[in-house]
């Protein structure tokens, strides 16, 4: 039977971190060579973050030739959505499969309802100084990563597209190409609008826990269309995104009001308003296209 990925938990308690990882190399030599079918390999890892005060989970995807060669690789650090977590892009979508036709590592970390922002009423859930200042040093040590500005996309669905289209803005030394797909860039734009009423929605509740109830410079840090406006445009990353025509109306109409402030500040981007509704259909066909347009990106440069 043919077998197209191979899945390795690391198991990251505080123990012998040297023995845990000579013990994935050989099992992953290992593998590579007595199964020559095996194509793409999925390691479950994960770190202690003190801006989390918690050993948070992720994903590592790592290309077919990862262990043929001395190459280094871009790494795409792929976000879930709201009520989300590390393992839905893998379990969720075909990602893995599309993984296999490409030199990419793809990190999918765990965010919570985050919002990947540092929340400003929640005790250790700075989720954008872990992405940033934790993770991302941490696969650029422990995996050949090319680990570099044009080493490095972000991407991510829904509050992961407002997570990664923000952190992309804010940190364009960071990342060279950013993409969101159906993007919630409405928060916390639309909390002004709900911030005189009484309302029990989990989703509301959550986001005022992450951005605060008024409106001031934690809003502004949070707010895209403010971000795109006020970006140099020679230092933006790539930036691509995606919405389907049959979405929440609110949220279709902030992906196009993003790419209006886009169009104003001459930026590079592409925007693709396709059939599909806020759901896995739109967005596996999403991370298809994006690894595609990734793998050729030097087309797009001008």
């Amino acid at each position: 039977m043919t077998r197209d990925v191979f899945y390795l938990k690391i198991q990251n308690d505080g123990g012998d971190m040297k023995k845990n990882y000579l013990i994935l190399f050989l099992l992953l030599m290992f593998s590579t060579f007595a199964n020559s079918q095996i194509k793409v390999t999925v390691l479950e890892d994960s770190i202690y973050s003190q801006s989390l005060k918690a050993y948070s989970k992720f994903n590592v995807i790592l290309p077919v030739n990862y262990f043929m060669s001395d190459e280094r690789f871009v790494t795409i650090y792929l976000l879930h959505g709201y009520t989300g977590d590390y393992n839905d892009w893998v379990s969720r979508t075909n990602l893995v499969k599309y993984a296999r036709d490409y030199n990419f590592i793809v990190v999918t970390p765990d965010g919570k309802n985050s919002w990947y922002v540092n929340a400003l009423n929640k005790k250790n859930h700075d989720y954008e100084d872990y992405i940033v200042k934790e993770l991302v040093p941490y696969i650029g040590k422990r995996f050949r990563a090319l680990d570099t500005r044009h080493g490095r996309a972000i991407a991510g669905l829904s509050m992961g597209g407002y997570g990664a289209l923000r952190l992309g803005l804010k940190y364009s030394n960071t990342f060279f190409y950013s993409a969101s797909f159906s993007g919630a860039f409405h928060f916390p734009v639309a909390l002004a609008k709900e911030n005189e009423k009484e309302t029990k929605s989990k989703l509301l509740k959550d986001a005022f826990d992450i951005f605060g109830s008024k409106e001031g410079s934690f809003w502004d840090d949070c707010d895209i269309f403010k971000f795109i406006d006020k970006a140099n445009t020679a230092s933006l990353p790539y930036i691509y995104i995606s919405c389907g025509k049959d979405d929440y109306f609110e949220l279709l109409e902030g992906n196009r009001k993003a790419v209006y402030e886009l169009q104003k500040k001459k930026a590079l981007y592409e925007y693709h308003e396709l059939p599909g509704a806020h759901n896995w259909i739109y967005w596996d066909k999403a991370i298809d296209d994006v690894l595609y347009k990734l793998s050729r990106y030097d087309n797009l440069k001008p």
